[in-house]
């Protein structure tokens, strides 16, 4: 996995944060301890949270940049 989604999109990266909790929390379903079970779900927690907080980051800079008068790459319409 190394850090190759390090270099993708805003968005890119939300869905692979996303991704990776959902693979946690099927990591906890199987679990055979509730030990185990808690620690996937602590660390789904952790990447749901790291998605949200880079949507909200995003969603600011295109505020940001709708205020300023620059067009949002979302706003750039296509050649």
């Amino acid at each position: 996995m190394g850090q190759e989604y390090l270099t993708d999109s805003p968005d890119e990266r939300i869905a692979k944060y996303r991704s990776m909790a959902a693979e946690a929390r099927e990591s906890a379903y199987n679990a055979k301890t509730q030990e185990s079970c808690d620690a996937y779900m602590a660390i789904a927690a952790a990447w749901d949270d790291m998605a949200v907080e880079l949507q909200h980051a995003e969603e600011f800079k295109e505020r940001l940049l709708g205020l300023s008068g620059t067009p949002s790459k979302r706003e750039t319409p296509d050649p």
